[in-house]
């Protein structure tokens, strides 16, 4: 097995680079899985720190260890470009006080970050950085959590072999290393060596393959000592204008006290990217039925100055902005662990950003949301912060909607629903009122036209299918708007209640333009005097608080809209108390009903318009009684 200076028989027939002669700093080259596995051994280890020029092979089955580096390789984040922000969070981890500080430098083709902070000797290099998930960090302190960071980098590798190139140089004040991995586009098959197409190479998607695995070669040089980790990248998948953009959309919230990540020589992380909006920090309350796992007291103070750590108590302290807009195209609503974007959302018009607190376990895998109770708890918080900040503002009706509905979609697209069970009608009462009722866009216009103008102030209508998905098992609705505002009559059918309701001309109209009156359920309805209000009581307090003045809307009954008819689910309602239901007059009221009519049946709305535009003109002086029953299909009038 090859060592330092190498060894004269590879054992395999693997193909290799000999070493230079008289390279005394050279310690190992060779293939990356074979480095890996002397990391696995620890006899190996131990040889290769002592510096032995020769190696006996490790006894690991190199086959397996091949299949479980490649599936660790190739499996992919959610965003192409993630590995690098894997190297910012590593560098961040490292990064040491009074001033934390992260260098990422960017141009076609490659990336390159630096930390003056704690680097690495060879032992933690072959032991923690070049082992899956073998990694020392803390659980609720450092952002990284499963040692994927320097693996995932090599995905680059196995998507453009040619291209790829890896230089870490590290040290610990002690020792200085210099580790180099390159992939040979030959060592497999299952490379052809064609350029990828245009399409495939922004993404920078690995091929899983443990041909291309076995190609990535590795270099360990001793080097001068020094203090810090500078990491290159170097790949034709890395376009500059895409990773900056990338970059600045997935730090800018990122905490400066933790570290100030800076991009090309700007700090990307200071706030300077967003414009407007609150910035609010939340101190919440772990979950009583989970036990806090007690930490040293010196790790919790190096937590909690980052922002993201549990205080004395266990309160969790998280981050919360609501508003504003990003400067960049780039930048959107995003939910942060820690700072880091996990999920972004493109869908909100507020720029909304939520930063749990570094000790909730936010990732599941690599990029999988883990919803968990702490998770949820902080979550609960934001919500109640929304109402606070409705509370304290004074917000009107239409900024209390707009909170509501942006408290849904990040409910629905950031936070998973997490939490949002429990302060939903708490969420309804701050911010809608008790007496609204959510209505689909599309319901919108025909309830003002049916029930009047007057009842708008009642209507919570969503602009997002999350929203109303949201709130929909927590707001009352339309059937519940209409049973609080009208009285109903029992279903009939329409030509029975033509006969019964001789008083109102406008059915007549109605039964002349159905197609089939004898099976059309019609309801006749009417404005309540005052909901709740009983023969020889007084006006029904409000559905809020007891004893609480009525709302406006109970203050007397409404007047009928324009609209005289009204199609459900069920049933098409008319109201008897319309004019143009009880005694149209003039071509208005005929139109009307011909046009509510229409729509309550179902008729389209294309060919409803040319039945208006290109149809028999109504004589609003004539009225209809000379044209009644000539075109009833029914057969009575």
């Amino acid at each position: 097995m090859h060592a330092h200076h190498g060894a004269a028989d590879d054992g395999g027939g693997s193909r290799r680079s000999a070493p230079p002669p008289r390279d005394a700093g050279l310690y190992f080259l060779g293939p990356l899985y074979e480095l890996v596995a002397v990391g696995l051994h620890r006899p190996a280890l131990e040889a290769l720190c002592a510096g032995q020029r020769e190696l006996a092979d490790p006894p690991i089955d190199h086959a397996y260890l091949l299949k479980i580096l490649d599936e660790e390789i190739s499996r992919q984040f959610g965003h192409p470009l993630r590995p690098i922000v894997e190297l910012v969070l590593n560098a961040a981890d490292a990064a040491r006080a009074p001033q934390p500080l992260v260098d990422v430098a960017v141009a076609d083709g490659r990336v390159e970050v630096c930390d003056t902070g704690a680097g690495m000797g060879l032992k933690a290099i072959l032991s923690r950085l070049l082992i899956p998930f073998a990694t020392d960090k803390r659980p609720g302190i450092d952002l990284g959590r499963f040692g994927v960071g320097f693996f995932s980098v090599l995905g680059f590798g196995l998507a453009h072999p040619e291209s790829f190139s890896l230089h870490l140089t590290t040290g610990d004040g002690i020792e200085g290393w210099a580790i180099r991995v390159v992939a040979w586009p030959g060592a497999g098959e299952a490379y052809d060596g064609a350029e990828p197409a245009p399409e495939d190479r922004p993404r920078g998607r690995g091929r899983a393959s443990p041909e291309l695995t076995a190609g990535l070669m590795c270099s360990v040089r001793r080097i001068a000592p020094l203090l810090g980790t500078r990491v290159r990248v170097a790949s034709a998948l890395l376009e500059a204008c895409a990773v900056r953009a990338y970059l600045r959309d997935a730090l800018h919230f990122f905490p400066a006290s933790r570290a100030l990540v800076l991009l090309d020589g700007a700090a990307v992380n200071d706030g300077r990217w967003i414009s407007g909006g609150q910035l609010l920090e939340e101190r919440v309350a772990r979950p009583a039925a989970e036990e806090r796992v007690a930490r040293p007291a010196a790790e919790e103070r190096v937590a909690r100055p980052h922002g993201g750590a549990a205080d004395d108590e266990g309160a969790l302290l998280a981050r919360f902005h609501l508003g504003g807009r990003g400067l960049l195209p780039s930048i959107s609503a995003a939910t942060f662990h820690a700072g880091v974007k996990v999920d972004a959302c493109l869908a909100l018009a507020e720029l909304a950003l939520v930063d749990f607190p570094a000790a909730v376990e936010l990732t599941e895998g690599r990029d999988a949301m883990k919803v968990g109770p702490e998770f949820t708890a902080v979550a609960i918080a934001f919500y109640r912060r929304l109402i606070q900040r409705a509370a304290a503002s004074g917000e009107g009706r239409r900024a209390r909607d707009r909170l509501a509905e942006t408290a849904a979609q990040i409910s629905a697209l950031m936070l998973h629903s997490a939490g949002w069970d429990e302060v939903a009608l708490d969420l309804a009462r701050a911010l809608l009122g008790p007496d609204r009722c959510m209505v689909p866009p599309e319901r919108r216009e025909p309830l003002l036209g049916f029930l009047g103008a007057g009842v708008a102030e009642r209507l919570f209508v969503p602009e997002s299918f999350w929203a109303e998905r949201e709130w929909q098992p927590h707001l009352p609705g339309e059937r519940e708007l209409l049973e609080e505002e009208l009285d109903f009559d029992p279903p009939e059918t329409l030509s029975s209640v033509a006969r019964r309701r001789g008083d109102l001309a406008g059915l007549r109209l109605l039964l002349a333009r159905a197609a089939s009156p004898h099976t059309t359920m019609v309801a006749l309805c009417r404005s309540r005097p005052s909901p709740g209000r009983g023969a020889g009581e007084g006006a029904a307090a409000s559905p809020g608080a007891p004893g609480a003045p009525p709302p406006s809307w109970a203050a007397g009954p409404r007047p009928a809209g324009p609209l005289p008819c009204l199609g459900t689910r069920r049933l098409l309602l008319i109201r008897d108390d319309s004019a143009a239901v009880r005694r149209p007059a003039g071509w208005s009221d005929w139109y009307a009903l011909r046009a509510a009519f229409d729509r309550a049946s179902g008729v389209r709305e294309a060919d409803l318009e040319r039945d208006l535009i290109v149809g028999e003109p109504v004589d609003g002086d004539a009225g209809p009684a000379s044209h009644v029953g000539e075109r009833t299909s029914g057969g009575e009038p």
